[in-house]
């Protein structure tokens, strides 16, 4: 299959350096000289330039939401009847409608999402071994089609993805604000509420894991915040419930309380971990 990748960065470079084993792979990027570096490197075609996205059988965008939207505006000629469109961005609601309006006639588009990255960003990041065991959630939508969410599920198994959902645009975003954004609000937040001169010292292993994704690419995050806000600020407003139901409990000394919750926490965590792959160093 010929492949068309928007976008150098962490996932589209990891795209290409996973999928160039078994597929022709032609890539644009705003900064020329990381194509040059991935044709070097032997995972995008010799013969690449923004023309082949006319002869590709799915072209994959890697770019930021807007950013998506107005590449699909600027190049809508250079779509072609028959292909497959789709992208791999964190926020789905706001995005997928404008790509929908702008693409032209006789091209279905089908989002997803690999539930996978690191704390670092960008080309010289990549690194095809993320995807493996990862979750692989396909986002249908008014141009989706059935064959779409056949070649997605091919893309997931050649990158070796673990779990793939489908589900649609609300529901992936609020999934997302909850598993991948409301986390990352409390990496950040903890680290900042940080007060004392000898943390560094006296940290244990359950604040380095609770923290490592305070390392963040904060222009990504922040738009990924803002363009997910009405599910996001849900989900703040019903961990700081519980957080509060902690907080009084530990107030009134009512230790039955706190045990039972931290017990129903135990058997509800140890469900999540049946039939999962923990091995994976990186998730977002």
């Amino acid at each position: 299959m010929k492949i068309f990748i928007v976008g150098l960065g962490l996932i589209g470079a990891s795209y290409a350096e996973g999928l160039s084993k078994k597929h022709t792979i032609y890539a644009w990027n705003r900064t020329e000289q990381r194509v040059s570096d991935a044709i070097n490197e032997g995972i995008v075609e010799v013969d690449n330039d923004l023309s082949k996205l006319n002869e590709a059988d799915l072209v994959i965008l890697g770019l930021y939401p807007k950013h998506n939207i107005a590449f699909v505006k600027d190049h809508k000629a250079l779509f072609r009847a028959g292909q497959i469109v789709t992208d791999v961005s964190g926020t789905k609601q706001w995005m997928i409608p404008e790509i929908e309006k702008v693409l032209p006639a006789g091209i279905s588009y089908t989002s997803h999402h690999p539930m996978a990255g690191k704390e670092t960003s960008g080309y010289t990041a990549k690194d095809a071994n993320i995807f493996i065991g990862a979750n692989f959630i396909i986002v249908k939508g008014e141009r989706s089609k059935p064959e779409d969410e056949m070649v997605l599920r091919s893309i997931a198994a050649d990158l070796r993805f673990g779990r793939v959902i489908v589900v649609d645009a609300k529901t992936h975003d609020e999934l997302v604000a909850f598993t991948s954004q409301l986390t990352h609000v409390l990496a950040i937040s903890l680290v900042n509420a940080d007060t004392f001169k000898e943390t560094r010292e006296a940290t244990g292993d359950s604040y380095r894991d609770l923290t490592r994704i305070a390392k963040i690419n904060a222009v990504m995050w922040s738009e990924l915040f803002d363009e997910n806000k009405t599910a996001l600020l849900q989900q703040i407003k019903n961990f700081e419930k519980e957080l509060d139901y902690v907080k009084d409990m530990i107030k009134n000394n009512d230790k039955k309380a706190l045990i039972d919750y931290m017990e129903k926490a135990t058997e509800k965590r140890k469900t999540f971990d049946a039939n999962s792959d923990e091995k994976i160093s990186y998730r977002i």
